[in-house]
């Protein structure tokens, strides 16, 4: 499905997911913490987890194959049960 850059609601899966790669670096690396100094109390944090990024990048990074045509290769595998009959 190739993108519309007429409609407002298109998504261009490729791009959100190359920003996102540079997100997710730029928290690995530590530049997306925010500290505040409140006397001698410092806090440190992120607007977002690694985690939701991961999960975002990941999203965007299927949907883009999907986008170009391509198949995406599965995520999870479904692990078969055995029970020994005693």
């Amino acid at each position: 499905m190739l993108q519309n850059p007429d409609d407002p609601t298109s998504i261009d899966w490729c791009a959100r997911a190359a920003k996102l790669v540079e997100v997710e670096m730029a928290m690995l690396t530590g530049d997306m913490i925010t500290e505040a100094r409140f006397g001698a109390d410092m806090t440190r944090f992120s607007s977002a987890s690694l985690d939701q990024v991961k999960r975002a990048k990941n999203e965007a990074i299927r949907n883009c194959q999907i986008s170009r045509g391509e198949t995406p290769k599965r995520v999870r595998y479904a692990k078969l049960a055995r029970a020994r009959p005693y």
